[in-house]
């Protein structure tokens, strides 16, 4: 009997290739990314263009095809013409597998829209620093996204452990992490690293202020600690800190004190109003920076992660125009400089703020 139409066949290859079938026969299908690879293959009849038009790499497609026709146990395609020709196989599958994608799509996306049209609240994790600066006006901005939003303060390692498990439906976090338990990351906006040290002594040179005054550090149980404690090792600095704290507030505070110096980001010192009184604020090299992502777990979420990605810039963008620059003009710049995707191309001459 012939198959009448692709997904017959290719639940047949299935049950013959593993004798005994499958519930439905669907768990032993081919990865869709390897049929998409195909698709464009087939389209184009080239690797090279259908590299282009998937958005992979021509390795990658090659990979693709081969790892399909491996799977079906059948050949797709003549590699040994110019251009590409498809075998009798290739052509059946190619004729109908166009369809069979787009409505795949189609019910991807209806489930998506679904899932956010019914979504009750959205819970969103977050380092102390974005919640105390941008939580409120987030917020705020954020109820066409669900009935309730949720912030939960703090970025620590069991963090990522709540995500997996599905008690957070967003993360936001920052560069390195592994790719394998992430998904889908989207920028948010870059927080340059700075260097903060008592207002008496912003005359001093980097090198006399960090071999007279003390370090005062975050600890390093966090990954900001650790990349800022990075940071001052790269300036030179052998010891270690005398003064280490959870709290960014701590860490400000102990500096507008005169116990020493901190590296500290921008988006730190914007929590409190007052973090910016009694300190002299330096910028750092242009790569001492931390880019936030927002997370999410599935496919089924993307949009609703766009749309939040969206708000959280939207908010960024009018507290660095506005409150954050009557604040401080000089980490208002730094952020403009960093964000030329939120802010345009940076202009040295401007000093507005």
């Amino acid at each position: 009997m012939q198959p009448r139409n692709a997904i017959d066949y290719l639940k047949r290859l299935s049950i013959r290739t593993n004798e005994v079938p499958k519930t439905v026969g669907f768990r032993d299908l081919p990865d869709i990314t390897l049929l998409q690879s195909f698709a464009a293959v087939a389209e184009t009849r080239s690797i090279t263009r259908a590299a282009l038009l998937s958005g992979r790499s021509q390795p990658v497609v090659s990979q693709h095809l081969q790892r399909l026709e491996a799977k079906l146990g059948v050949k797709l395609v003549e590699r040994s013409n110019r251009p590409l020709m498809l075998t009798s196989e290739g052509e059946m599958l190619a004729g109908q597998l166009p369809d069979i994608l787009a409505r795949l799509a189609a019910v991807v996306d209806t489930l998506q829209s679904q899932y956010d049209a019914q979504l009750e609240r959205i819970r969103i994790a977050m380092p102390d620093s974005m919640s105390c600066s941008m939580g409120a006006e987030f917020v705020s901005l954020a109820g066409g996204l669900a009935d309730s939003v949720e912030l939960c303060a703090g970025i620590v390692p069991w963090e990522q452990d709540v995500f997996r498990a599905l008690q957070i439906d967003f993360l936001v976090d920052s560069p390195p992490y592994d790719p394998k338990e992430y998904y889908h990351p989207q920028e948010i906006f870059t927080d340059p690293y700075v260097l903060i040290c008592p207002a008496d002594h912003g005359d001093s040179t980097t090198e006399d202020l960090v071999s007279t005054l003390p370090q005062v550090a975050h600890a390093q149980t966090t990954k900001f600690g650790q990349r800022a404690s990075g940071i001052a090792r790269g300036m030179g600095v052998k010891q270690n800190p005398k003064y280490n704290f959870d709290s960014s507030q701590s860490v400000i505070r102990f500096v507008q004190i005169g116990y020493g110096w901190a590296v500290t980001s921008a988006l730190c010192l914007y929590q409190s109003p007052a973090a910016f009184k009694g300190i002299h604020v330096r910028a750092m090299g242009e790569k001492d920076a931390r880019t936030l992502m927002l997370i999410s777990r599935a496919d089924v979420l993307e949009q609703l992660a766009r749309n939040t990605v969206a708000i959280m810039r939207d908010v960024f963008r009018q507290l660095v125009d506005g409150p954050w620059t009557e604040l401080s003009p000089q980490c208002a710049k730094m952020l403009r400089k960093a964000n030329p995707s939120i802010f345009g191309s940076y202009r040295p001459e401007d000093t507005s703020g």
